[in-house]
């Protein structure tokens, strides 16, 4: 009958193969949220400054016209930023779709790499 020793490291290293990939979705998901929630802060920010431009504007105004012309040019600035904001949720959304993408490429390679020593 043959004893084998149990190798602690050996059982260490395939433990942390198995869930590299798990754990490298997880960092990339953290800086998908992370990125999200500043482009969140960005928008609400935007919000916040066009609200205090309005009632600025609303309370300088001298004029129905002249009220009329700085609410016109403030939503327009509103319009143009949030065009951009727009543009930065496509990229990021795009390039967490790109890094989903590259991760199970990766997990799906590992996994029919680990398959192919099986067999």
């Amino acid at each position: 009958m043959t004893d084998r020793t149990f190798d602690v490291n050996t059982w260490f290293e395939s433990y942390r193969s198995a869930f590299a990939p798990v754990l490298r979705a997880q960092q990339e998901a953290m800086k998908s949220v992370e990125r999200l929630a500043r482009y969140q802060f960005g928008v609400a920010g935007d919000y916040l400054d066009w609200s205090l431009a309005q009632t600025k504007a609303a309370g300088a105004a001298k004029s129905a016209a002249e009220l009329v012309a700085q609410h016109t040019d403030i939503n327009g600035r509103l319009s143009e930023q949030l065009k951009k904001r727009a543009q930065e949720f496509t990229a990021i959304a795009t390039e967490t779709q790109g890094a989903v993408n590259q991760w199970l490429g990766e997990a799906t390679a590992k996994v029919a790499e680990a398959a192919k020593k099986a067999a």
